[in-house]
């Protein structure tokens, strides 16, 4: 499938799905909505109570939401930022910055220390020196924990409300203080009222102005006693004009408060001609988040389905070159098993030719002692290839590591001994930053050395001609790290996510398997050491390799 077909194939999905979201959601939401709009010209029919008993049960619901979230917040800011936070002005001017940005109620807030004095304070009032030590809310504070006064003047000499919370915070107690504009609360008790609606204290007193019954922080001849035991009360009342109204006094469930509401008894209900409005624009408002909803959703699903899809690519190509890897490993194996039978030939010949040098007189043999170094060099070569050979019998089964004891300052310089004259030819200048102090350690110099190998070749082949080899042991807790590092190109971000893979090669077709770093990342793996890489392009490549004291004991059964 190509990626035109994919892409159109996903754009398919996503409209089904959104579709679908789309009328499961908004069916009910309309349903509901010309419900409601149905049902409220039903009302009309009602008594005119029952119709200002609704309004102030909506109000109520909304002051006390109000009352509630700003309580929420002032306790949240409170209990989630330290003293040492709050105590910063910058900083709490940032946060009330954040909370005038959520609720524009809020007029200023001060975090206040014990003595009454504010520790710091933000907000557009100049109350630095201000003591609120005598103040009614700061001993209520004291001894709620949490307090919201009802209105009065303060130091600003402008009515407001405030918000008080007390932290304790590790023996340390300080009192979060928020001031409410009572314009907001103004706003929600008169919204949508054409006749009066206020608010009123259990003694009375106005805690917003009303239309008929005086200014704020006034007494309004309102029955407050009678509402003693209940939490609502409706009754009719004639206004100083004598004109006949009717009330409904209900109680508010986060302050100890009264709202008021009245209106003309001779007057009809316009107000449900605005809720109507309200609840079409509602419906419209539910059916645009509904439909942002539904598509983030949508969204949400087709990146989690094509990141699924990718990783289950990712799984089948892995499969794939797991595949790839058990046909080397068998091919392998049968090289290995050739290769060894003409290996012990040679190996017992040379032993054989040896032994009868050691039966002549070496005056009378012109070549005598090169015969047998050659001898003794053959030798040595095969069982150089026959640890090859070995090896070469590691892909197909597990191998334990070898544990003899290894001076990696003296391994490396044999590695990199193999590669001099191709670095030489090429002008690549080796330098050694060998630590004296690196102790021995125990591990498998055949394999060691093939990885020195692999990386050093590989380093050689990024810098093509000129450039600097630098080989660094340095003394790493009980074992050694080594870093080989060059001057070549080096990576891409995206390349050296892949360097580890089999078969992955950046090299020109027939110049390279990419199976290098793949081995030695398995015979690192199984000595217990750590293979690292750090590369920038145009700033060449270091390879960090970290060897333990000796290799881990492998499970019974991971050998030949």
């Amino acid at each position: 499938m190509t990626k035109n077909e994919t892409k159109q194939g996903y754009r398919s999905i996503s409209r089904r799905i959104l579709l679908s979201l789309l009328l499961m959601a908004l069916a009910p939401l309309l349903a509901l909505g010309f419900f409601c709009v149905d049902r409220i010209g039903a009302v009309y029919d009602e008594k005119e109570s029952a119709g200002l008993e609704a309004i102030s049960v909506s109000k109520q619901h909304a002051l006390d939401t109000f009352l509630a979230e700003r309580m929420a917040q002032v306790k949240n800011l409170a209990f989630t930022h330290s003293y040492q936070e709050l105590q910063d002005v910058g900083r709490l001017s940032q946060i009330f910055s954040i909370m005038k940005s959520n609720s524009s109620s809020f007029v200023d807030l001060g975090v206040i220390g014990m003595d009454g004095r504010h520790v710091s304070y933000a907000g557009p009032f100049n109350l630095k020196d201000a003591n609120y030590a005598e103040s009614l809310w700061f001993t209520e504070v004291m001894r709620k924990n949490i307090y919201v006064s009802d209105v009065f003047l303060g130091f600003r000499h402008v009515p407001h409300i405030i918000i008080a919370v007390l932290r304790n915070e590790a023996g340390h107690s300080y009192i979060v203080r928020a001031t409410i504009d009572m314009e907001a609360v103004n706003a929600l008790v008169r919204r949508e009222m054409l006749g009066d609606s206020f608010l009123i204290n259990g003694q009375g007193i106005l805690q917003t102005a009303s239309k008929t019954n005086g200014s704020i922080m006034e007494t309004a001849p309102m029955p407050v006693d009678r509402l003693t035991h209940r939490d609502s009360l409706t009754f009719e009342h004639r206004n100083a004009s004598g004109e006949k109204m009717m009330v409904v006094m209900r109680r508010l469930q986060t302050m100890p408060w009264i709202l008021v509401v009245m209106d003309s008894a001779q007057g009809d209900f316009k107000i449900l001609h605005n809720l109507q409005l309200c609840i079409v624009l509602f419906m419209l408002g539910g059916g645009a988040l509904t439909a942002v909803g539904a598509f983030w959703c949508t969204r949400r699903l087709m990146d989690s389905l094509r990141k699924s899809d990718e990783e289950q690519t990712k799984v089948n190509t892995m499969l794939l070159q797991s595949s790839k890897l058990a046909a080397l490993g068998k091919m392998a194996a049968g090289v290995a098993h050739e290769v060894n039978n003409p290996l012990m030939l040679i190996q017992e010949n040379a032993g054989w030719i040896h032994d009868l040098l050691e039966d002549e007189d070496r005056s009378t043999m012109q070549n005598y002692d090169e015969i047998k170094s050659s001898t003794e060099k053959i030798q040595e070569h095969v069982q150089r290839a026959k640890g090859i050979t070995q090896r070469m019998l590691g892909f197909s089964r597990r191998m334990n590591p070898g544990r003899t004891e290894v001076l990696i300052n003296t391994l490396l310089d044999q590695s990199m001994q193999m590669l001099q004259t191709e670095a030489r030819q090429r002008e690549i200048t080796v330098v050694r930053n060998y630590d004296t102090r690196v102790p021995v350690i125990l591990s498998d110099p055949t394999q060691l050395e093939q990885v020195f190998i692999n990386i050093i070749d590989n380093a050689i082949d990024a810098m093509g001609k000129k450039g600097t080899i630098t080989l660094t042991t340095l003394v790493h807790e009980r074992g050694v790290r080594v870093i080989i590092q060059d001057t070549g190109s080096g990576m891409s971000r995206e390349t050296m996510q892949h360097i580890f893979d089999p078969f992955f090669t950046t090299k020109k077709i027939g110049e390279g398997t990419g199976l290098g770093l793949a081995i030695c990342f398995t015979i690192l793996e199984k000595l217990g050491a750590l293979l690292e890489v750090a590369s920038e392009e145009g700033q060449g490549t270091a390879f960090t390799i970290t060897l333990p004291a000796e290799p881990p004991d492998l499970p019974m059964g991971d050998g030949e």
